[in-house]
């Protein structure tokens, strides 16, 4: 049994006097790039749209806020933090950070030779994004630029809650579409059979653990391995392989997520950046990435925040 994410989400929202969700479904086959050199040569980045942010950079605002962030590879996860419009998946990843963003797994890939070389800095967004729209039309073509400027060969995207899933999707066709080999790493089955990504594996765990289980490295860089195995061994468009690893209690946690009653648990959608911690606007204020990131901020515009606008 998997959950039925798109069926409870909507099921909720009607609960609560909301007009069902639109989800994407892709009508046309995804577009396929091969991977042009062995993984063992290639250079590889990451997307993570869990809402990470490095200490020194903007948190993310929750109006369908399409900014990136550039968070160097080598960045310890002491000074990693996350801010999402669905924050109840946050728990595990604020302690553990490779539970959704799975630096740790990938660096030792990359000392093991498996992978050539993880690119210099990875990715991050907010992919709670509704629009479809503007996931077509900012966030893919933003980090379309942003995987060419890092050099990438291939792209591993991670993302984290029901939307993100969707975004993924978006964004994968669209950089598949423009010459990058791309891996979709998800937890909701359906929404990547809807969205119809190039390539995409699929880990039957709770939204918020993507990349793997808390303070379990083994755990998580076995599953990264074999999502990235898949670069080399799908053979055509539109194939999603299922990783055999298991949740503990596995029926009640699906229980839970597949309800659709409930309180809205959902935060306030508007432009204002959602700290972590206190102590991260501070910091932000300090590194001079707060004032400079005002105005993407404020529009939502698919510029990099974090630094000086790109």
């Amino acid at each position: 049994m998997t959950v039925e994410y798109m069926r409870a989400v909507n099921e909720r929202y009607r609960s609560l006097g909301y007009a069902p969700y639109r989800w994407c479904r892709a009508e046309d086959a995804p577009p396929w790039q091969p991977l042009a050199k062995p993984l063992s040569a290639a250079r590889v980045g990451l997307l993570s749209t869990a809402g990470a942010y490095a200490l020194g950079q903007v948190a993310y605002h929750y109006k369908d806020d399409t900014s990136i962030r550039r968070i160097a590879a080598d960045t310890p996860d002491a000074k990693l933090r996350f801010s999402h419009i669905t924050e109840n998946y946050l728990a595990d990843a604020r302690r553990d950070p490779g539970c959704v963003l799975p630096l740790g797994a990938l660096r030792a890939l990359a000392a093991q030779g498996f992978i050539g070389q993880l690119a210099d800095s990875v990715l991050s967004c907010m992919g709670g994004v509704y629009s479809q729209r503007r996931v077509r039309e900012e966030v893919a073509p933003a980090l379309l630029e942003a995987f060419r400027a890092e050099r990438v060969d291939a792209a591993l995207l991670v993302p984290m809650c029901p939307v993100c899933h969707q975004t993924v999707c978006l964004v994968a066709r669209h950089l598949e579409a423009n010459g990058i080999a791309t891996l979709c790493l998800g937890s909701a089955l359906d929404i990547l059979e809807a969205g119809r990504p190039p390539r995409a594996v699929f880990v039957d765990y709770p939204l918020g653990h993507t990349s793997g289980k808390p303070f379990d490295a083994a755990d998580q860089l076995g599953i990264v391995r074999a999502a990235l195995g898949v670069l080399e061994s799908a053979t055509e468009p539109g194939r999603i392989v299922a990783l055999p690893n298991r949740w503990a209690n596995d029926e009640a946690w699906k229980q839970e997520a597949g309800r659709t009653r409930g309180a809205d648990t959902r935060q306030a959608r508007d432009e204002t950046p959602r700290f972590q911690h206190e102590a991260d606007r501070e910091a932000a204020v300090r590194s001079g990435a707060l004032r400079a990131a005002q105005e993407p901020v404020r529009s939502g515009a698919g510029r990099e925040a974090g630094g000086a606008p790109s």
